[in-house]
């Protein structure tokens, strides 16, 4: 047992979903802005776009039920234990599409059946590389521009600054873009 060493942590996934992939994926899962969702495709639509505004995981979306949804924000269960969420109009807007597709839970659907809806989808569309749980870097990565570090943390339910090192994931290029204060450049490659 002295030769066996203990495995390395992999590396953490750096994958920021892009505008054209998540236009691609509404459309084709029949996602619209004003009429009221009447499929589970649309619900997955909802619920992908809801992880892209507020960085939720797949079972928090799951589990929101209406009760927990007020003014401005709604509660989660997840991981981390309970947290308020604060939502945006457009957030609000994400979640009123869902009204009549479920009497208790918004979404009305499980983790794992968004899981797999999602995966299906995403080949229909001809995308590939990137998972459901990638919109919380996605998320993370667009808040983290106008947002605190610490209400970053607070609004993600993370108990350290160090976790945002995890999930804010920019380009070099992007970066570089807000120091000069220029639109960032093509590769030249």
């Amino acid at each position: 047992m002295r030769d066996v060493r203990r495995p390395a942590m992999p590396d953490h996934r750096e994958r920021v979903i892009s505008g054209l992939e998540v236009r691609k994926m509404l459309r084709t899962l029949g996602w619209s802005r004003r009429a009221p969702v009447r499929s589970v495709a649309q619900a997955v639509a909802n619920a992908f776009l809801l992880a892209l505004q507020t960085g939720c995981r797949a079972g928090e979306i799951c589990g929101l039920r209406w009760s927990d949804v007020g003014a401005g924000f709604f509660a989660v269960d997840g991981k981390t234990g309970k947290r308020d969420v604060p939502a945006v109009p457009a957030t609000m807007r994400t979640i009123a599409l869902m009204c009549g597709f479920d009497d208790e839970l918004v979404f009305g659907l499980r983790s794992q059946s968004l899981a797999a809806m999602f995966r299906k989808y995403r080949g229909r569309a001809g995308l590939a590389g990137f998972t459901f749980h990638d919109a919380r870097h996605t998320a993370a990565t667009r808040l983290a521009q106008r947002l605190h570090v610490l209400d970053l943390c607070k609004m993600f339910g993370w108990s350290s600054t160090t976790r945002a090192l995890v999930y804010y994931n920019p380009k070099a290029v992007e970066i570089a873009s807000r120091i000069t204060g220029a639109a960032p450049t093509r590769s030249l490659r």
